[in-house]
């Protein structure tokens, strides 16, 4: 072999190599980038889990007004300044728990909702509310789900 192929085929190596390398970066680059979107959007779904709990404790603190809380629907206090929404809703039975519900925002539109089943307590012309040990829920805890959804 002489010296013009010795070297040919040492660029030949060289350059396969380089294509190696570079194949290697784009696909660790493709990885990270939606390593990065996935790591965005668990941030935002925390971030409203997070807000959803929040208005929870908020709803919890409050004194819901007896005159405009129904059965069949659910009454939601005015948003606090945070953008925190708590709603209200008592059962039909007086078996059941009243129902409350927080809401987050994911995505600056879609709600995320968690509930906790609470129990009443009439003080003043106002309701206050206690939360019932382990009725914290990530689900609606209607039957058909309907109801949830208004």
């Amino acid at each position: 072999m002489n010296r013009a192929q010795q070297n040919g085929s040492i660029l030949a190596a060289v350059m396969l190599l380089l294509l190696l390398g570079l194949m290697v970066l784009n696909g660790l680059q493709r990885q990270l980038e939606s390593a990065l979107l996935l790591s965005v959007e668990q941030q935002r779904y925390l971030r409203a889990h997070n807000q959803a709990a929040s208005a929870l404790s908020w709803g919890l603190a409050q004194r819901w007004p007896t005159n405009e809380l129904s059965v069949s629907d659910w009454f939601c206090l005015p948003e606090h300044q945070d953008a925190l929404q708590a709603c209200l809703r008592y059962s039909t039975s007086a078996a059941q728990p009243a129902i409350l519900r927080g809401r987050g925002i994911i995505d600056g539109q879609t709600p995320l909702w968690l509930y906790q089943l609470v129990t009443t307590h009439p003080e003043d012309n106002r309701v206050m509310l206690r939360a019932q040990p382990n009725g914290w829920l990530d689900f609606c805890p209607a039957k058909d789900g309907v109801d949830c959804a208004k």
